[in-house]
């Protein structure tokens, strides 16, 4: 009874940051999520995506959408239940994720039991249901969000399957393989790992045969992924890093140009070593205590906030010494997982600066394992008079760090200009505000999406609209009733009809307006000229006072939303 109430203590831990101000925060769809709710609409209502090219059975088979560079397979119908019975909101755009994770914070329980002590086991999932980027992944509708939890399942079944029943690895696998697109890369190297382990230190060698048929599947739905990617026209062939990319060219020409001329430069100064130093970069960018703990990157926009707490930090350098003493075989399993982990990101960056948080994804749960370990070492030290105090004063840091990461990513986040803009957000509030039929005009750096965003907002993809909307997508037409998104154009004339200029076009009309702006410093993004709706409200000259229930847009009055997104200076 103890150990269940426990384990429903820690569900209810990892619940509640996953699913408070869900329609809040983020405040924004990114382009990728987008991707997959507009498509998976359009096969319920017409069986094919938007550009009418694919069905469902065909994502299965890898010939994917092709009216976004290819993402992850496993999405798409994880989004279907959702999507099928309700419409588009941020709620159900990321409630599969939600889900998911956590379901992972239990998975990282069970696997962490296998290889450890059930007190460890209960760390490993609480300090899961309260990390940052846990929590954070888990609030968006990236496919990096569910990979942790079907290679954690993959791994257990490994780990608990005798004799035949081994063969349940396929499956399981196969949906490992099919929940992230960054992850195809690892899959054979952290599959034969998986097995390997097992093999010689869990079975002793034995079941052989069923170890090879899984080896051999592994092989197989890669090569034909491969097969797939190859011919695939808007494929990610640039984003896998290679020694021949324009990036580590440009490099090599500039240390070049950088140093006096001598007979060594070709030996000393060539794409193959800079490829080299590129790779070694990204590795220990991807590993470092500077991007783990405190800075993060532009997709994770937390400001001073990691993927970890700062004790996290300590107790990883002290697992991995305990594990290093007790356990070595165990170490290097977690080691080459975290190594394996790591590589989307290693062969993603061609600058050897900075990092993107999702292809970590297959990292982080390892790396938690070894806190979990770290932090039960480190309490087991203290005799049971003193644990009580041990514990007590490692619950008050953790507690204050997780209040701390709230605040932050609450408070903070939501105005932050990075991967989630909210601008089209409140474009899309905005139009649907206009309560007349004459003609307006939104000329945009990117009309398709400006136009995809307001149709997923304003939830105006129906059975009845979305055949219409489904041709002018296949035929560039981002046409809404009377709204028209356009590309910039320089010859923008004075008007009375609503006209809205993106501040990235050139030649803006020198005409009075109101704008939208980005929010952490009201600096300008969208002009709006002849305005009816919202100069009659008494607009503020910048964003201020922002409160959390702001960022529930679609739900605001007229009055409060203007008042809120809409300045006049």
């Amino acid at each position: 009874m103890k150990d269940k109430l426990i384990l429903l203590f820690i569900i209810l831990l990892a619940i509640i940051p996953r699913l408070l101000f869900l329609s809040n925060v983020p405040n924004a769809i990114t382009q990728d999520e987008l991707h997959y709710a507009l498509d998976v609409k359009s096969f319920q209502f017409s069986g094919k995506d938007v550009l009418q090219q694919v069905t469902p059975l065909d994502v299965v088979l890898f010939n994917f959408p092709k009216s976004e560079p290819l993402q992850a397979e496993l999405p798409y119908f994880l989004q279907m239940p959702i999507f099928f019975t309700g419409g588009f909101s941020m709620v159900n755009l990321v409630i599969p994720n939600v889900v998911i994770g956590i379901l992972t914070v239990l998975m990282l329980y069970l696997v962490t039991g296998e290889f450890f002590n059930k007190r460890t086991a209960l760390i490993a999932a609480i300090l899961a249901s309260i990390n940052p980027w846990m929590i954070f992944i888990s609030r968006t509708g990236y496919e990096a969000g569910i990979a942790p939890f079907f290679f954690l399942l993959t791994l257990f079944v490994l780990l608990k399957a005798k004799d035949n029943k081994i063969l349940l690895a396929i499956p399981v696998s196969l949906l490992a393989f099919y929940s992230y697109i960054g992850t195809k890369i690892i899959f054979i190297p952290i599959m034969v790992l998986f097995m390997l382990y097992v093999y010689f230190f869990v079975n002793k060698r034995k079941f052989r045969t069923q170890y090879i048929a899984v080896f051999i599947f592994t092989v197989l739905i890669t090569l034909l992924f491969f097969i797939q990617f190859k011919h695939f026209s808007l494929s990610r062939n640039d984003e896998f890093l290679l020694p021949s990319n324009p990036e580590i060219v440009r490099q090599v020409v500039s240390f070049r140009q950088a140093t006096i001329q001598n007979p060594f430069l070709s030996v000393f100064d060539n794409k193959y070593l800079m490829y080299a130093t590129v790779l070694t970069k990204n590795a220990f960018n991807a590993l470092s205590f500077n991007y783990l703990f405190t800075g993060a990157d532009y997709f994770f926009m937390l400001g001073v906030h990691g993927l970890f707490y700062y004790i996290d930090g300590i107790f990883l350098v002290i697992g991995t010494v305990f594990i290093y003493l007790k356990n070595r075989k165990v170490l290097g399993l977690l080691a080459a997982a975290i190594f394996l982990g790591i590589l989307p990101q290693v062969f993603h960056n061609p600058d050897g600066n900075g990092n993107f948080a999702p292809h970590l994804s297959l990292a982080v749960p390892f790396l938690i394992i070894l806190v979990a370990v770290g932090l039960d070492a480190f309490l087991s030290k203290f005799k049971k008079d003193k644990l009580y105090l041990a514990t007590a004063a490692i619950l008050v840091v953790y507690t204050l760090a997780f209040i701390n990461f709230m605040y932050i990513y609450f408070y903070k986040f939501p105005i932050q200009e990075g991967t989630f803009e909210v601008q089209n957000r409140i474009l899309a509030k905005y139009l649907s505000l206009q309560e007349t039929n004459n003609p307006i005009t939104i000329y945009s750096t990117n009309a398709k999406l400006a136009f995809r965003e307001f149709i997923f907002y304003q939830n105006l993809y129906t059975s009845k609209t979305s055949s219409i909307i489904n041709n002018d997508l296949k035929n560039d037409k981002f046409v809404y009733k009377n709204i028209m998104f356009r590309s910039c154009n320089p010859n923008i004339k004075e008007t009375s009809a609503l006209t809205i200029v993106d501040l990235s076009c050139t030649l803006l009309p020198n005409l009075p307006s109101v704008k939208i702006v980005q929010l952490k410093d009201s600096g300008n993004r969208y002009f709006i000229y002849n305005d009816k709706v919202c100069k009659k409200y008494g607009l503020k000259n910048y964003v201020s006072d922002l409160k959390l229930s702001d960022f529930s847009i679609e739900n605001l009055s007229s009055q409060k939303f203007c008042q809120a997104f809409i300045i006049s200076n």
